[in-house]
């Protein structure tokens, strides 16, 4: 036998907040890829005009690992997601 199951209400409250802070996360992903991209700009300005900087390839390597820690902060809220819609079908179908 399971544990007692929460409130709908509670479930829904829980849901909201995730999908609240997914689309944050969405939004610091879009972010990053603008920035990723005008760093690629600067880069192929660069290479047009013969100049190496170095600053700009260690500012695409932070950003490149900023893009992919937010990917997986969003993998990981999704995935809290999917169980807190788990957890809410479970507790509809009990209290039908």
């Amino acid at each position: 036998m399971t544990g007692p199951t929460r409130e709908v209400d509670a479930i829904l409250r829980d849901r909201l907040a995730a999908t609240q802070a997914i689309a944050e996360a969405n939004t610091e992903q879009l972010r990053l890829n603008q920035k990723a991209s005008g760093l690629m700009v600067l880069d192929m300005m660069d290479d047009r005009d013969g100049v190496r900087d170095s600053a700009n390839a260690a500012a695409q390597a932070r950003t490149a690992q900023a893009l992919q820690d937010n990917l997986d902060k969003i993998n990981r809220l999704e995935q809290a997601l999917s169980s807190l819609d788990e957890e809410l079908a479970a507790a509809v179908t009990k209290d039908s």
